[in-house]
């Protein structure tokens, strides 16, 4: 079952990158921000049941982390190619391994220390240079990368706390997964209403988003669920890094929609997967 849930998330993943850029053109990333995981919390109705007042309290917990995350993954989104997000989005696999080591108890090996070297060499490859140096001064050079970088850092302190809960403390992960985008739904309306100064933003965006809106809500969602059953087969450690198979499609899909010239981030993407099999070994 663990097989199937993860491969669940990477096909809905693959694509839920593709409608986050078309939310978040030509808006604010707050606004897209709101549109995005409210669909996302709207997908997740049918599992309203699931919710309690426990699971709401602890919520706010992982909920406030992801917030801030996945405000900036929006920001990302909409300021760099997608063929660049994607694999940046999974580099929270390195901190996520470390964070999991110290926090709970997971095994540490040289596979997962190897494979982790090889996946900071293949983000060079995704704005390469002459010299790989410049290659990583490119990456933090862009706004949306270096974005994307703090959000993934910010995802793997949420990943834990996921665990954690779910794991060890036993919550539901539906009901654990509907109470975080409730937490962050909260946030995200409140943060755009005092933005836009008003609500008349939020209308437009609907109006003109709302096939992408639903698309990237659903895949959102329900890749997020997914993730969280899987955590009941295999590691955390090792579900998260799996889950980058998800970037392989986002590419193929952005070279479809975007034209984005992706050959030598295909490279680094692969190299990027490939040290995430070697810690899976």
């Amino acid at each position: 079952m663990g097989a199937f849930w993860i491969s669940l998330r990477i096909l809905l993943l693959g694509y839920e990158r593709i409608a986050g850029k078309k939310i978040g053109e030509k808006n604010s990333s707050i606004l897209s921000a709101w549109g995005f995981f409210g669909f996302s919390l709207l997908s997740m109705l049918p599992f309203i049941g699931f919710v309690n007042w426990d699971i709401i309290k602890v919520s706010f917990i992982s909920g406030s982390i992801y917030s801030f995350s996945f405000f900036l993954y929006m920001y990302a989104l909409t300021h760099e190619d997608i063929s660049v997000v994607a694999p940046l989005y999974n580099i929270n696999t390195i901190f996520l391994i470390f964070g999991a080591y110290f926090t709970l108890n997971e095994p540490m090996n040289f596979s997962k220390f190897f494979g982790s070297i090889l996946m900071i060499y293949g983000v060079s490859f995704l704005k390469k240079s002459n010299k790989i140096y410049k290659s990583y001064v490119n990456v933090l050079k862009s706004k949306g990368a270096l974005s994307m970088i703090v959000s993934s850092i910010l995802i793997a302190v949420g990943r834990i706390v996921d665990g954690f809960l779910t794991k060890e403390q036993g919550y539901n992960p539906i009901g654990y997964s509907v109470g975080v985008y409730f937490v962050m739904t909260i946030y995200f309306f409140v943060s755009s209403v005092l933005y836009e100064r008003g609500i008349k933003h939020h209308i437009i965006l609907v109006k003109d988003k709302l096939l992408y809106l639903i698309l990237g809500g659903f895949c959102n969602a329900y890749a997020y669920i997914a993730l969280l059953k899987a955590f009941r087969y295999i590691d955390i450690s090792v579900a998260e890094p799996l889950s980058m198979l998800s970037a392989v499609v986002s590419i193929l899909f952005a070279r479809v929609f975007y034209k984005e010239a992706i050959k030598i981030r295909l490279v680094g993407t692969a190299i990027l997967i490939s040290g995430a099999f070697i810690i899976y070994q």
